[in-house]
């Protein structure tokens, strides 16, 4: 059958040169042709020398053995050339029969049959495209369906241009092609059964130029009136369609179909109506609905759906008008719903099949079909109601009935072996009943739709085991928050009640979904990833798990943001308003964590935490030094909710990170609190308390000198005291991470107390006015005062040694001790302070020698009577 590709590749050739003056590309396609065919040919040929050498070597090694008589030994020898392709039964007849000496037949194994037969027709392949197209070249000849692609493309070049470059009527051209055609499918007839690989593709090559023929004497030249060209289109379509039922062959459907959704593109002259071209897709459509609904095509479902809204759509994107809706609306529904009829009965021939879908291994779901056609529709529909002010909304309206009725229907029809498909119909509807409302007031949110049937797509792939649909669900909510977050918010919106909120919940929702779904898939407590011979390792998609989840919590935190920022509250900067954000999406979290048995939850609640007590910390920053304004901000009703709700936030979320049951299942509870949480927390509430009561008394007291340091002093040191009391009884907090506590509050904040202590008596004299100064009852001592006895708990408690505490403590007195007769003498005989002179005045020296020699004799008394004798040389020296 090689001369019937030599006589399409001249044909090919000639009508290029013919058409087009182009003679050098037709004779390297001719060429090309050509080559192909002589080099399998010479491929067949070795293949059939080599079978006979190995024929022939076999009884005569038999016969030196003595196991075969020599009469038998010889055979006849074949010819050497070939048909291209025999038939499996001459095939068969060329082997010789077994000798009588022979332990048995020959394996069926070593038997040849036609890939085709064995391979093309199986429900494994039909059901899935990847393996259709794998069997495409691997069964039947590849050669026979090139030739036939490329005989197509030639013919419809020499329909195009012929009227302009020969002077043939057009009518004995068509006439010609049509004659050639039908030649091929009678052909292609005749060989269904020696060569079905040639037979099917001829026969498809022949039905598809019948297609263009047809539609070319309709649209290009009008030599037919339109009801008879649409009566021979139908009766073609209905014709190809029997062709492959009766032959059992999906080349020969996918080859006459795409020949005839072709056709109009390369005889288009671009000019026409428009309704002609829909109707006589819709014509082709119903005959691969009629074929749907007897055998599960997949990718015949495919290449019509593709090819019939890809076109579509783009026709709309270069004529379509307003003024044209009436006459194209319908033609999308009536496609719409085809298609929707294709996938319902893609499922049921799967059900209906001997041995069922889930023993043959296919999905008995298209999941590409039942989710893209909704996708594709919504996006062409919104093209076209653009013009119209609800429209979208009352097409999603329309969708969500559809969806939720068929679905019902369905399960009442199926049960439970149409769940899957069952369910996917219910989302749908669900998801389009929601969109209702933000579509009504805002058209832009095409893109939330997008999010929400990425995750649907991802939830059918897992269900599915289909990697590459389940990236596709992954890469359609990516795209989706690009597209929804490069559009601003309207700022005449009303807080809490927009659609651009709405939209943004759907966002995240919908990535939040996505991550538990790729949690249970990598824990298998619902779904498996493929079991190919490489399959995605659990750790990668923790990894993308993590990736949807972080995306969900930032875009509904974000789209939360954009309202609360709006609110009218001026006791609440943009810091606090953050903070307060941040602790009640943590709360949630946390909240959802145990309930969802979703353990992961409680990393982004911990992380919200902390960003919040930083947040909520650097907020006073800038005020610190404007005392009416710092009151005004902590005593007002909002920012004392705040610093509650922050606090007891952080509180809760580590007491039960540190309550868990330590023998719980792993999976089902959060891992341990970390010592750095614990310490924010303890700074934190010492921050925000000795700011606090900062602010108080700066504000109250008219006089604050030495009020307002020792009130900075206060709240956190009674805080580090009490941390100090429970690590004595080891409780919590201080009990979960003591050493942490030890040492990076406790020991830090005795040295800031040092460092409070050193300044104080540098800068302050203590003033108590309206009160008269009294030594050891005024603000800065008692606030010494207060910090001896801390040390002291500190060192009782064992955070600190006493040969370092010690000494440290003996300078900060004797400094103290100083001050207090500098400050007293400032108060009572007049003198200045340390920055004003006071070691210049003899008042001054003479109390600082009297005070030090005072020390020097207490010193030297306690190292002789209480101190043991190295100590007593250290007190002696110094």
């Amino acid at each position: 059958m090689s001369w019937i590709l030599l006589l399409a590749g001249a044909f090919f050739a000639w009508n290029i040169e013919d058409g087009t003056g182009a003679r050098g590309f037709g004779l390297v396609v001719f060429a090309l042709v050509v080559g192909l065919l002589l080099q399998r040919m010479q491929r067949r040929i070795d293949a059939l020398r080599t079978e006979v050498a190995e024929l022939k070597a076999g009884p005569m090694q038999e016969r030196a053995r003595g196991m075969v008589p020599a009469e038998t030994a010889p055979l006849a020898e074949p010819p050497a050339s070939l048909p291209d392709e025999g038939p499996p039964a001459a095939a068969s007849a060329r082997i010789p029969s077994p000798p009588a000496s022979s332990p048995g037949p020959i394996p069926e194994s070593d038997v040849s049959t036609p890939a085709l037969a064995i391979e093309e027709h199986a429900l494994r392949i039909t059901g899935s495209i990847g393996e259709t197209m794998l069997a495409w070249f691997r069964g039947g000849n590849a050669i026979v369906r090139l030739g036939v692609v490329i005989l197509f493309i030639g013919v419809a070049f020499l329909l195009r241009f012929a009227a302009e470059h020969t002077r043939i009527p057009i009518e004995l051209r068509l006439t010609g092609v049509a004659l050639g055609a039908i030649a091929l499918v009678a052909i292609g007839w005749r060989l269904r059964v020696r060569r079905p690989g040639y037979g099917v593709s001829l026969q498809g090559a022949g039905a598809g130029l019948l297609y263009l023929v047809i539609f070319a004497a309709l649209r290009l030249y009008d030599l037919l009136p339109p009801v008879l060209a649409f009566t021979l289109l139908a009766a073609l379509s209905v014709l190809t369609a029997l062709l492959a039922m009766l032959q059992n062959a999906l080349p020969l459907a996918v080859l006459g179909f795409s020949g005839g959704f072709l056709a109009p593109v390369f005889a288009s002259s671009g000019q026409g109506s428009h309704v002609a071209l829909f109707s006589y897709y819709l014509v082709l459509n119903l005959g691969i609905a009629w074929v749907a609904s007897r055998k599960a095509w997949k990718l015949l479902n495919l290449v019509g759906f593709v090819l019939t809204f890809v076109i579509g759509a783009a026709w709309g994107w270069a004529a379509y008008r307003p003024e044209l809706f009436w006459s194209t609306e319908p033609f999308l529904v009536l496609h719409f719903a085809l298609y929707l009829y294709v996938s319902v009965q893609y499922s049921r021939q799967l059900l209906a099949a001997p041995g069922s879908a889930p023993q043959a291994r296919v999905p008995y779901v298209d999941g590409g079909l039942l989710f893209g056609l909704p996708f594709v529709t919504f996006g062409l529909q919104a093209g076209l109601v653009r013009h119209l002010p609800y429209g979208l909304a009352v097409s999603s309206a329309a969708l969500s009935g559809i969806y939720l009725l068929l679905g019902r229907w369905l399960w009442r029809q199926g049960g439970a072996s149409m769940r899957l498909l069952t369910e996917g119909m219910l989302a749908l509807g669900l998801v389009f009943l929601v969109l209702v409302t933000p579509l009504a007031l805002d058209a832009r949110w095409t893109g939330a739709a997008w999010a929400v049937q990425g995750a649907g797509v991802l939830w059918i792939a897992l269900r599915q085991q289909r990697g590459w649909a389940a990236l596709l669900g992954l890469m359609l909510q990516l795209a989706a928050a690009v597209a929804f977050w490069s559009v601003d918010r309207p700022f005449h919106a009303a807080p809490f009640a927009n659609p651009h909120l709405l939209g943004a919940l759907l966002l995240g929702l919908s990535a939040l979904v996505s991550a538990r779904l790729l949690r249970q898939a990598a824990r298998g407590e619902a779904f498996a990833w493929p079991g190919a011979a490489r399959p995605l390792p659990a750790e990668t998609i923790i990894g993308i798990h993590w990736l949807m989840l972080v995306l969900g919590c930032v875009q509904v935190l974000a789209g939360i943001w954009l309202e609360w920022r709006q609110v009218d509250a001026p006791s609440l900067d943009a810091g606090w308003r953050v903070a307060l954000m941040f602790s009640i999406a943590a709360i949630v979290l946390e909240s959802l964590k145990r309930r969802l048995r979703w353990p992961e939850l409680s990393l982004p609640a911990r992380v919200l935490t902390a960003f919040a007590l930083l947040t909520s910390a650097s907020s006073v920053l800038d005020r610190l030094w404007l005392a009416d304004s710092l009151f005004t901000r902590l005593t007002a009703g909002w920012g004392w909710l705040e610093l509650t709700l922050v606090a007891g936030t952080a509180a809760w979320l580590l007491h039960r990170l540190d309550h868990d049951e330590p023998g719980g299942n792993e999976e089902e509870r959060a891992s341990r609190s970390l010592a750095l949480e614990h310490l924010l927390l303890g700074w934190y509430l010492m921050w925000q308390g000795g700011v606090g009561l900062y602010a108080i008394a700066a504000r109250l007291i008219a006089r604050h000198e030495a009020w307002t340091p020792l009130a900075a002093i206060v709240p956190p040191t009674l805080f580090a005291w009490w941390i100090a009391e429970r690590l004595s009884k080891a409780r919590w907090p201080a009990a979960a991470h003591p050493l942490a506590w030890s040492r990076g509050l406790l020991l830090p904040w005795l040295a800031l107390l040092l460092l409070w202590s050193l300044l104080a008596n540098l800068l302050l004299d203590g003033s108590m006015q309206p009160l008269s100064y009294v030594p050891l009852l005024n603000p800065v001592d008692l606030g010494h005062g207060l910090a001896l006895l801390y040390a002291l708990r500190v060192w009782r408690v064992g955070c600190a040694p006493g040969r370092v505490l010690a000494p440290v403590a003996s300078v900060a007195g004797f400094c103290w001790v100083t001050s207090i007769l500098v400050r007293t003498l400032h108060h009572w005989a007049g003198t200045p302070m340390w920055l004003h002179g006071a070691l210049h005045r003899s008042v001054v020296q003479a109390g600082l020698t009297l005070l030090w020699t005072a020390i020097a004799l207490v010193a030297m008394l306690f190292a002789a009577r209480r101190a043991s004798p190295r100590f007593a040389r250290s007190v002696w020296i110094s």
